[in-house]
């Protein structure tokens, strides 16, 4: 996509949600990631500030949480977001990635903030990418600390509970295991295996609504990421992480249930925080920030200090 169509993307989310157009207050950078350009978007502040790297969504992009983003830089945060393989604005072929290979493109982008910013670096992901946090808090890489909206443990039986059809997910999985070995870049649609339709997003209709008209969005992913995405381990078991985690969770989230999101924070033994917000979707942090920043300001706070 070029510069001009992002930023018209941009500027006509903006006027949907009533709020100023973000798009002059990134800077564009890039990054490679083994044999993939990653796109950024860059927020300096001061070097002698913390930094936090964040990662969109499944088949999202950094900047479509640009408001949650800038929020932080008004904070005295400097930010690195980036989109990972498959996504956006970086290299790769849309939809298809796994696991690992998004970790590494955290990692990635966490060495670039703290070669541009020094320490300390903080990670931040939402959904896909709160889990890929939670992940890279996993690895050892050290980091001050991890802010996951949203986590999952997916090597463990249970993570099937995030789809749309748990039952059918079960039955299906040993297949579709296999399946994915023969023909790894099948696209499968995102709404089969999500409501988009049930998740909400202020102005825009639904999520569903908001991929048919984004053209920066990917309304599906490839078999072989759906099958790393439903059994590749944690870098080391949950129980074993050192680096600080905290877990944001939407209480009327459609896709992760809050029993086993407290059932995942409760199998950590390091510094941690879990904060649970009634009522609200699973969008909080681009709908609701206003709810969720004192919080994350208050972590940052204690575990850049």
């Amino acid at each position: 996509m070029q510069k001009e169509d992002v930023r018209s993307t941009i500027a006509w989310i903006c006027r949907q949600r009533g709020v100023a157009d973000f798009y002059d207050r990134f800077e564009a950078d890039a990054v490679m990631s083994g044999e993939i350009r990653l796109h950024l978007d860059v927020i300096p502040v001061d070097t002698r500030r913390p930094t936090v790297v964040f990662m969109p969504g499944t088949n999202a992009y950094a900047m479509l949480y640009g408001e949650f983003l800038t929020a932080l830089a008004d904070e005295g945060y400097n930010i690195v977001g980036f989109d990972p393989r498959g996504h956006g604005r970086s290299g790769g072929r849309r939809g298809s990635y796994t696991m690992p290979e998004l970790l590494t493109d955290m990692l990635t982008a966490v060495d670039y903030a703290r070669q541009r910013f020094g320490d300390p670096v903080a990670i931040a992901g939402s959904s896909q990418g709160g889990i890929t946090a939670f992940y890279a808090a996993a690895s050892g890489t050290p980091m001050a600390c991890a802010i996951c909206h949203n986590a999952a443990d997916l090597s463990n039986p249970d993570s099937v509970r995030l789809t749309r059809y748990p039952f059918l997910g079960r039955l299906l999985k040993p297949a579709a295991m296999r399946m994915a070995r023969v023909l790894p870049e099948l696209k499968i649609p995102m709404i089969a295996y999500l409501n988009l339709k049930a998740e909400p997003v202020r102005n825009m209709g639904s999520a569903k609504d908001l991929i048919d008209h984004d053209p920066l969005l990917i309304p599906y992913i490839r078999l072989k990421t759906m099958a790393s995405m439903g059994s590749d381990p944690p870098p080391c078991p949950v129980e074993e992480i050192k680096t600080p985690v905290m877990i944001l969770h939407a209480g009327a989230d459609g896709i992760f249930p809050t029993d086993y999101i407290q059932s995942l924070y409760a199998r950590l033994t390091c510094k941690k925080d879990l904060r649970i917000y009634e009522g609200l979707p699973h969008y909080i942090i681009v709908d609701h920030i206003d709810k969720i920043m004192p919080d994350i300001l208050r972590w940052l706070e204690d575990t850049c200090a």
